[in-house]
Formats: C-alpha cells, sequence, structure tokens
C-alpha cells in the first residue's frame, strides 16, 4: 500500500506550529499572572518575534549609547534594557537612588555581583558564601591607613624608581640649541597601563603582605588576576548554568591563579596562621606585622575554616582584584587628563609643594589636598568606569516611592554615566572643570563637604549609603600619594599631545590601555 497519502505536507505541519504557538500564547496571557516588568517601559527592544533577543545583542554591541537615549527619553523614571537572558531595570533621578539608597536588604549587592561576575566560578565559591574581607576593608584596613602610611610611601618611591628610570633633566645648558636636543633626550617613553598597573600592585600589596609585593611573579598575576574575573565572567553568562562549573574548572584563571599563588606565599601563610595559633594578636616583643594578613587572622578567629593557606590565598587575589582594577583606572584616566591639560601642573604642584611642606608625607598632607583631590573626583565623574552602576539584584518584591513594584530576581542599576553628565546634576556638565569641586567647598560651611570618598546622589563613582565602597577611602589615599608623586618628581606629557580615548565595550568603559606617556626626571 502507497503510505504517501498518510504523510503530512509541509503547509500542514506549518499550520499546526502556527496553531500551537498561538495557543500558547493565549494559554500564557490567560492562565499566568500578570508580570509586574510589564508596567516598566522597554527601551530598544523590537516588537517582532524573538525581538527580546535581538534587543539584548544590540545592548551588548550599543549600551552605553542605548542607556543615555533611554535616560533622556524617560526623565526621572524608570525603563527596561534586554541583557542576555534576562532584563535589566535602570533608575534615572534622584528620587529613584535615594529609594535604592534607603532600601533594605530586598536589594542585594551580593547577588547582583555574584549575577554580573559570576563570583563563584570567578572568585571561587567561599568567597561568595563568606566574603569576610569587607568588614576587614571597612574596619581595620581603613584604620590603619595612617599608622601605614610612611611604609606605603617608600614603595611608591621604589616602584618608580624600578618603572619610570626617567633621566634628571638637565635645564642650566646656557645654549637654547643644546637644550632643546638634551630635552629630547631626556625625556623616555612608557606604557600607560602596563606601567600603572604594576606600579599600584606593589603599593597596595605592599600595605597588605609587606616585601613579598615586589616578587615579579606575584605582581604578574595579581594584575592578570583582575582582567580575568571580568573577561571569564563574560563568557560563563553564554554556557548554561550547569556547565558553569566544569568549563571554568577546566579552561578558567581561577584555579591557576590560587595554585601559583599557594606557591609563592604558602610557605608565609602557614607561618602566620602558625604564629597566630601560638600567640594570638600578642607576638614576641611586639614584631606582629601590621598588614591585612594580621587582620583577615583577627576577623578570622574562631572560623577555623578561614584560617587555611587556600583560603587566605583566595581572600588576598580578591582583595586585590577591588583594590587593583579602581585604583589603576582612576590613577589612569587622572594622568590622561593631566597630561591633556598641562595648564593645571602647577596649581596642583604649588599644592602639594605647600601641604608636604608642613604636614610631611602623610594621610593628614593627603587630606589637605583640596585641589588634587577635587581633579581626581572630576576625573571619576566625567568617565565612572561604565554607564550603569549601583547594580542590585531584588530579593523580595520592592515597590519604589513612584509605586513601579520590580519582582524578585529582577536585576536593577543606575545610568551613571547619564547621571554623571546631566545638567540637572552639573553646571556645564560635560566639561572637564578639574577645580569644580574645590570651588564648592570654598563657599561658606562646605569645607568638609565635595570630597571624593563622600557619596552623594549626583556623584556616584563610589556608591551610595551604607553599601558605598569599603575601600575608597585607601583607594583615594593611594591615588592622591601617586599623583603627588608624580607632580614632584617627574615633568610629563602625552606622547602625540592628545588625550587619549577611552576604550568602551557595551557598557563597561576603561581607560586607554595602549596609550603611552613621556617622563622626565625635574630639575
Amino acid at each position: 500500500m502507497d503510505s504517501s497519502s498518510d504523510r503530512l505536507s509541509p503547509g500542514t505541519i506549518t499550520a499546526a506550529v502556527v496553531v500551537g504557538l498561538v495557543i500558547l500564547q493565549v494559554i500564557r496571557k490567560f492562565f499566568n499572572p500578570p508580570d509586574p516588568l510589564d508596567a516598566i517601559p522597554s527601551f530598544r527592544i523590537p516588537s517582532y518575534p524573538f525581538g527580546f533577543y535581538v534587543g539584548s545583542w544590540n545592548y551588548v554591541k550599543n549600551g552605553r549609547a542605548i542607556t543615555e537615549e533611554g535616560y533622556l527619553k524617560y526623565p526621572g523614571k524608570a525603563f527596561k534594557v534586554a541583557l542576555a537572558n534576562r532584563w535589566l531595570v535602570l533608575l534615572n533621578g534622584r528620587t529613584l537612588i535615594d529609594d535604592l539608597r534607603k532600601a533594605d536588604d530586598s536589594l542585594s549587592v551580593a547577588e547582583a555581583t555574584n549575577s554580573t561576575l559570576q563570583l563563584e566560578h570567578t572568585m571561587g565559591h567561599e568567597q561568595y558564601h563568606d566574603p569576610y574581607q569587607v568588614a576587614v576593608i571597612r574596619s581595620a584596613m581603613t584604620r590603619n591607613v595612617s599608622a601605614c602610611f610612611p611604609v606605603i610611601r617608600s614603595e611608591v618611591v621604589a616602584a618608580f624608581e624600578d618603572l619610570v628610570p626617567a633621566k634628571d633633566g638637565n635645564l642650566d645648558i646656557p645654549n637654547p640649541i643644546l637644550l632643546w636636543l638634551t630635552s629630547l633626550v631626556d625625556w623616555i617613553s612608557v606604557p600607560a597601563m602596563q606601567t600603572i598597573l604594576p606600579i599600584v600592585s606593589r603599593v597596595s600589596n605592599r600595605f597588605f603582605i609587606g616585601l613579598k609585593c615586589r616578587d615579579p611573579d606575584y605582581i604578574k598575576i595579581t594584575t592578570q588576576y583582575a582582567l580575568d574575573v571580568v573577561s571569564n565572567s563574560l563568557w560563563l553568562h553564554l554556557m548554561p548554568s550547569i556547565l558553569r562549573p566544569t568549563a571554568m574548572y577546566l579552561f578558567g584563571h581561577l584555579e591557576p591563579a590560587t595554585r601559583a599563588t599557594m606557591k609563592l606565599l604558602g610557605p608565609l601563610l602557614q607561618y602566620r596562621i602558625d604564629m597566630d595559633d601560638q600567640y594570638g594578636p600578642d607576638w614576641p616583643e611586639g614584631d606582629r606585622p601590621n598588614d591585612m594578613i594580621s587582620w583577615l587572622l583577627d576577623e578570622a578567629r574562631g572560623y577555623p575554616n578561614r584560617r587555611t593557606v587556600r583560603t587566605m590565598t583566595r581572600t588576598l587575589l580578591n582583595v586585590n582584584f577591588g583594590a587593583i582594577h579602581t585604583t589603576t583606572q582612576g590613577t589612569l584616566h587622572a594622568l590622561y587628563n593631566l597630561a591633556g591639560n598641562l595648564q593645571y601642573v602647577e596649581p596642583l604642584r604649588e599644592e602639594v609643594e605647600s601641604v608636604v611642606r608642613t604636614e610631611g608625607w602623610t594621610k593628614a598632607a593627603m587630606g589637605k589636598l583640596v585641589k588634587l583631590d577635587s581633579f581626581l573626583k572630576e576625573s571619576a565623574r566625567i568617565v565612572p568606569g561604565g554607564a550603569v552602576a549601583l547594580m542590585r539584584q531584588v530579593t523580595k518584591d520592592f515597590m519604589f516611592s513612584d509605586g513601579i513594584m520590580v519582582p524578585a530576581g529582577t536585576l536593577i542599576g543606575v545610568p551613571i554615566l547619564a547621571e554623571h553628565h546631566d545638567e540637572a546634576n552639573y553646571e556645564n556638565a560635560d566639561v572637564f572643570d578639574p577645580f569644580r569641586f574645590s570651588r564648592m567647598r570654598e563657599k561658606a560651611g562646605e569645607g568638609i563637604k565635595h570630597q571624593m570618598v563622600t557619596p552623594a546622589l549626583d556623584y556616584l563613582s563610589f556608591g551610595i549609603g551604607r553599601h558605598a565602597c569599603p575601600g575608597r577611602f585607601f583607594a583615594v589615599n593611594e591615588q592622591k600619594l601617586l599623583l603627588s608623586h608624580i607632580l614632584l618628581t617627574y615633568d610629563f606629557k602625552l606622547k602625540d599631545g592628545v588625550r587619549p580615548e577611552d576604550e568602551w565595550v557595551a557598557i563597561l568603559g576603561s581607560a586607554n590601555s595602549t596609550a603611552e606617556l613621556m617622563f622626565r626626571k625635574r630639575q
């Protein structure tokens, strides 16, 4: 018997599929509860089938521009954009940002960070579930910046001598032609990112682990780790969640970085654990180092799982991730802005020279560098590190003051770049005005306001409220110290005289990674 008549034609199959899809949509519409996110307008999402995925791809390619366009279209309101597999709700304006600031644990920083950086895989399971270093950074580390400042300062000097060995500018040659020729020889050119990054690693880790900070292998591990966390999190987003642990173990950075760091620091960490087990904080003759290892051991007392070489290694790597990336980016942006606007060098030099002359190289001196603080803050305002910040994940349904409700599981954030460039927040907001904030502090009653470390509803580079970056006090003092040293030690300029363009990938921004800076020792 010929069975051809029993076969379904392509047209019949197509019709059946269409009818099935229609029935499915009807069931979803009438039997599923309405999604609260439907009340929040979507931006740049095509209306045709699979438009969500087209919109998410567009956001990967043009995230910065789409965020800024949405900010202008929905002033003071929330809107949403498509990520790879979920919505991102963006909050515009001070009212909604203040709601976020005042929110309780319904809005979780930890869950948002885990969602965006895949913490369990890129930094380790224990670091996601027990990030005890945060308490150390907020308390012991911040308290000890002043006491450890001379050591930090000595490492700044040593690191620049090693990595920026510029010659003395011979400025007393009477012949103008010889002076010009000599000035050309005296200048050296260095890759900015590849120079500042290891300097920041050394300076930060002198504070964290002592002179072991100078080990070239350790510098390489810590600087690469900061880059790998971000890059690995990006490709993990593209994988099914069930495959992520295996993929990260086989191809990721975490295990190799942990093993390599344990090889370098293992004997030191084991010695410190043994001494702490024997003497606690009171070593014989007071020889216990005042550094991050000691503060971590203090915080870990009574928690044996924290007091292992492996756990402390992972913890130090993750402390480095927070410290190195932020400070390197802030320093580079400031250097590019200063080298591109050399008219501001002398006012800053005069301030540093005057303050150091009376206060010495101390944390107190850094607190009196009002113009330099303003310069750094303005650099961070102009380019805050990304188009979106203050990420939170909703852990239970949350309603904002305008009546918008976001359900549990939603990812939210703030268009920080657009906020920082909003004329409602700053006059001439798109203009780089390095002494904008120091002028504000000259007004009566404003002397201690508008500092870089002070979060505000219109300045969000370090977060907001109780979740503001706990390491910002060390980061700002370190940036001031690095810039102060450069100002008093070197003449510097851009190799081609033009401020290098920042680099953007989707909503992530960073200082130019290929630009070169030229240095010459000051006479």
